[in-house]
Parts: structure tokens; C-alpha cells; sequence
């Protein structure tokens, strides 16, 4: 394990331009030390991206670079790191090691001042669910850093619990209680002992706990370990960095897997997902706000000032590539007109097209941002008319079943083909709001040893792998309520996971 003064002079020697800010928190990068120990050993097992040490993730940018290895972002080398040895850890079967990466993902970096926050990784996707569902804690002096840090935790502790492990480890976690802010010398309440094993946060007794057990417990009720929580991943971070958007925290949310998403009324979309634009400033490096693509997966384009560009590439590859029927390529010329003919370069543009596939957003509220920074007045407001998914079902089955798709879940197509999902949509498509935030829920397909896939991992009950492809909809979903400025919370996500799982039983 490299010591902070290891990796200062290590960086202070390779570069001559190189050198300490004046204002940087000081160093707390060890103050965690079992936690840094343990994901140290996880990662060394297999390391593709020539990770220098666990330690670098923690630091701030300027010191990280020197230990990013294939790396190309200091903002997502934590994440990374978390990533690899979480993969790791998963395929030697080492629930704690797993957990630990897990809680790894969470600690607080080095945030340059008391008060500071540092920035969310946007430009790797993380190849396991459960790291991509949580975020860095933010220095406990910053703006609504209690309220941040505890979402922080909770959300820690029902992926801890999803593996198998304690979700009372999620409170390790926790960081320094505030400092003051204007403080000069950036210390606030730290410490850093990198020959203390069990981390001087704890041994000082300096660790104040994000949330109480009761809490942690109530947030983990109805999560059950994956039986696929041990098996085999392994995935680079640098190989997804090029399919990754660089898009800014505001909306930044994990790109669901392709499901084959059918419906009556808006169609099938073949390989694809459902068509979803999102609005904000920075993506590719603008100062200004534009749209792109939520899932650079299913429609690979980047970022634009105009929705028609969007809009017209997406219509496009649901013919070009997806395979989509008639319905679907209707339903988005019908989504791109009404987009077009809306207040140009705002975000209820993207609001009024993803409303036409049953999605709500409230990019609306987000103020448009000219291309030299500017807000511009009058940018917010409005409403959208979100279109109904379902399908009505008629006949005797309707005497019994809310939907047609609910009922050929339980009949395995009795009712009719052209309504079946191979995934936990259920009864919520049925309603205006289909439960789409962070993203549809990734297929359940019957296969494998044990009768049902959902990503790789097997379940001997239909019941099961549904609930796991609510949890990983929940972990996108959270991930991007995480990040700053999101337009739901942690807690909406909560009440959509809540209802998907709801309607597996119903």
C-alpha cells in the first residue's frame, strides 16, 4: 500500500509543474485504512487498467494522476477502482470483498477546501450495477452535505444487502463531522494514519454515522441477495470510457441494457430501448445546455443545441439499426414533430418527446444556458401530456387481469403475442407514469441451468429474477438521483422500486 507521502513525492518528482494547492483539504486518504486495505487486495488480483494503488482514487485530481493507469478521468478513478476490485472480489466469491468495494465507492475524496465537493464520474460506466447506483460522499461542510450524505449511505447499504453482505457496514462509510468553513489551512476534522489498520477515523472515534442501524434496517426491508451475487464479471473501465458520454451530473444516469420493449401503443423497438433525450449543460464540454441520448448504447450520437438533430438520428437508427416495427417508427415521428414545434433549445423539448413513449422527465424546470454561459430568462415551465403505454385487454381476461402483459406473464402468452414482455414492466405501463426513471429495467429470459436469466445472473423462480431486474432499475436510477441537480430523488426511486416489485406479486 502506498502512503500519501509516497504518492506526493512519487508526483512531485515526475513533474516539475506539479505542486501542493495551497487551499487543498489535507490529507485523509488513509483514514479508512481496512476499507483501502482490503479493495488494495481485491484489485491487485486483476488489474487491466494498470491502476497504480486504491490509495489515488481518494486523492484530489491533481495528485490522482499520477496513479490513473489506462484511466483517462480523475473525477471516475475511484469508481473505476471500486469497479475493478468489486469484479474481482465477485468472481472469487468474496462477499466482503465485494461489500467493501462497495463501501470503497462511497468514502469521501479530497476535496481541495472545507466545504468543497468533488465532482461525479460521468465518463465510465461502471460495469457492476451495484457501484454505478453510488456516489462519493461530499465534505460534511458542504451545501445539504447531511441530507446528500445520508441518501449516500442508504442507498450503500441496500446494495451491501443485494450481495449478501451486512448493511450495517454501509455506516463505515461515514465520514469527519464538519469543519469550519473559510478555514485556511483545509484540516477541518480530519486525520490520516496510514499505519493504523483499522483506519484512525475509527480508532480516534472521529467516523459520525450517516444514519442510525434502525435506518439502515428499514431501507434494506424487502432486499434480498441476488443468487447470481457471487458469480464470475470482469469488465475494464477504460473499455467503456469510449461508449460513455461526458455528461454533466444533473442528469447523468446509468444507460439501461437493450430490452425489447413492446407495447400497443408505441410500438416495438427491436434491439433498441426506448427512446429517451435528456437536457443539460456539459455535456461534450459545452458552457451551453443541449440535448443527446440517454442510452449512448442504443443511439450513439453526441450532444446538440437543436432536438431535431437528436430526434432525427434516433427515428433513424430505429429503422437503420433496432429493427423496430411500423408502430414504434410512427410513435417517434410523432415524438419528433411535437418536439420540433415546441420553444426551440428548452428543455421541455426533450420533456414533450420522451412523453410521447410514456416517459416522465422535468427537463422542463432546467434553465437554457447560451452558448457563453448565460441562463436565459424565461427558459422554464410548462406541461406535457405523457401518453398511456398499456394495452387494454378485453374479453374474459379482463375480468381478472389489469393488462394483457401481466396476464401472459402468468399464462405465457394465452392472452396475445404481441403484448408479452420478457421483463418487469407489469401493470405500471398501464398508467400514465410507466416507471422509467434511470431506465426501463433490463429482460428477464427463460434459459440458463435454472430457468431464468437477468444479466448473466440465474434464478430458479420467475418471481426472483424479477425482483432483480427491479433492483438493477432501482441501482440506475438512484445513481442518477445521486448526482447533483437530478430531477427525482433517491426516495421517488424508492417508490418505483417499491412498485415494481409490488406488481410481481400483485
Amino acid at each position: 500500500m502506498l502512503s500519501y507521502k509516497t504518492v506526493l513525492l512519487a508526483l512531485l518528482f515526475s513533474s516539475s509543474s506539479l505542486a501542493l494547492p495551497i487551499r487543498r483539504e489535507v490529507p485523509q486518504e488513509h483514514s479508512h485504512q481496512a476499507i483501502l486495505t482490503s479493495v488494495q487486495t481485491s484489485l491487485s488480483k486483476n488489474n487491466p487498467d494498470g491502476i497504480v494503488d486504491a490509495v489515488f482514487g481518494l486523492l484530489g485530481n491533481a495528485a490522482a494522476a499520477g496513479g490513473l493507469g489506462k484511466i483517462t478521468d480523475a473525477n471516475c478513478l475511484q469508481q473505476a477502482t471500486a469497479d475493478q476490485a468489486f469484479s474481482n472480489a465477485k468472481a472469487a466469491g468474496d462477499i466482503q470483498g465485494m461489500s467493501d468495494a462497495l463501501t470503497y465507492r462511497a468514502l469521501e475524496r479530497n476535496s481541495g477546501t472545507v466545504g468543497g465537493t468533488t465532482t461525479p464520474c460521468t465518463t465510465i460506466k461502471a460495469v457492476n450495477p451495484e457501484i454505478a447506483a453510488i456516489q462519493q460522499h461530499q465534505d460534511p461542510a458542504s451545501t445539504n452535505a447531511a441530507a446528500v450524505n445520508k441518501g449516500i449511505v442508504l442507498e450503500l447499504a441496500k446494495q451491501i444487502a443485494s450481495i449478501g453482505g451486512n448493511p450495517q457496514d454501509a455506516l463505515r462509510s461515514g465520514t469527519f463531522a464538519p469543519g469550519k468553513i473559510g478555514d485556511t489551512t483545509g484540516k477541518g476534522n480530519t486525520c490520516d494514519v496510514a499505519t493504523d489498520a483499522a483506519g484512525c477515523i475509527v480508532s480516534q472515534k472521529l467516523l459520525v454515522e450517516d444514519a442510525t442501524a434502525d435506518e439502515i434496517t428499514a431501507a434494506v426491508a424487502g432486499v434480498s441477495a441476488s443468487s447470481g451475487s457471487a458469480s464470475s464479471g470482469s469488465g475494464s473501465a477504460a473499455d467503456t470510457t469510449a461508449a460513455a458520454a461526458t455528461a454533466p451530473a444533473a442528469t447523468t444516469a446509468a444507460a439501461p441494457p437493450a430490452v425489447v420493449a413492446t407495447s400497443s401503443s408505441i410500438g416495438n423497438f427491436g434491439s433498441c430501448t426506448v427512446p429517451q433525450i435528456e437536457f443539460a449543460t456539459g455535456f461534450d464540454n459545452r458552457k451551453e445546455t443541449s440535448f443527446q441520448p440517454v442510452d449512448k448504447t442504443s443511439y450513439n450520437h453526441g450532444s446538440a443545441q437543436a432536438i431535431s438533430i437528436i430526434t432525427q438520428f434516433i427515428c433513424d437508427t430505429l429503422t437503420n439499426t433496432c429493427g423496430a416495427d411500423a408502430t414504434a417508427k410512427a410513435t417517434c415521428a410523432t415524438a419528433q414533430a411535437a418536439a420540433n414545434a415546441a420553444p426551440p433549445k428548452t428543455g421541455i423539448d426533450a420533456d414533450i418527446f420522451n412523453g410521447a413513449f410514456g416517459i416522465t422527465t422535468n427537463f422542463r424546470n432546467v434553465e437554457a444556458v447560451d452558448d457563453q454561459g448565460n441562463p436565459i430568462a424565461g427558459s422554464t415551465g410548462g406541461s406535457v401530456s405523457v401518453a398511456v403505454t398499456g394495452a387494454a385487454e378485453t374479453g374474459a381476461a379482463a375480468a381478472t387481469y389489469r393488462c394483457c402483459r401481466h396476464h401472459c406473464r402468468r399464462h405465457h402468452g394465452r392472452c396475445c403475442n404481441d403484448c408479452c414482455l420478457p421483463r418487469p414492466l407489469l401493470r405500471a405501463t398501464s398508467r400514465p407514469s410507466p416507471g422509467a426513471l434511470g431506465g426501463l429495467p433490463p429482460p428477464v429470459t427463460a434459459g440458463g441451468a435454472k430457468g431464468f436469466v437477468v444479466n448473466g445472473s440465474e434464478f430458479i423462480q420467475e418471481a426472483g429474477a424479477l425482483g432483480r431486474s427491479c433492483d438493477e432499475q432501482h441501482n440506475a436510477c438512484a445513481n442518477a438521483a445521486n448526482a447533483s441537480g437530478a430531477s427525482f430523488t433517491v426516495a421517488d426511486c424508492d417508490t418505483q422500486n417499491n412498485a415494481c416489485h409490488a406488481a410481481i406479486t400483485a
